[in-house]
């Protein structure tokens, strides 16, 4: 009995140490995969540029439904009307107040 107990024991460790290696292995292919903060800034970077040349290019095309002009203009004050909201939610926000709650029957 003693020997069938200790074959399991050391199937089990085996077993153990196997889920043990892969699931280090994923997380440290997860780590490698993650971006850091100066690749994601220099994306975001170069994402504006591109999205700033393309604006350009379609205000050189001149061929839309809306006028651009009002188009940028939509946009900017809706830009403008969040940061209204965003403030004045703020200024809301000023306190948060607790209750203790009351014991009923003796219980809390």
């Amino acid at each position: 009995m003693e020997k069938i107990l200790e074959n399991l024991w050391v199937l089990f460790i085996g077993i153990v140490s196997w889920v043990a290696n892969r699931l280090t292995g994923k997380i440290d292919a997860l780590e490698k995969d993650k971006a850091d903060a100066a690749t994601t800034r220099e994306s975001d970077r170069s994402h504006a540029l591109l999205i700033h040349e393309l604006d350009r290019r379609i205000d050189t095309v001149k061929h839309t439904l809306v006028d651009r002009q009002e188009y940028k203009s939509d946009i900017s004050t809706l830009h403008n009307r969040m940061n209204e909201l965003e403030q004045r939610k703020a200024d809301k926000i000023k306190n948060i107040r607790t209750h203790q709650a009351k014991e009923k029957n003796g219980e809390s």
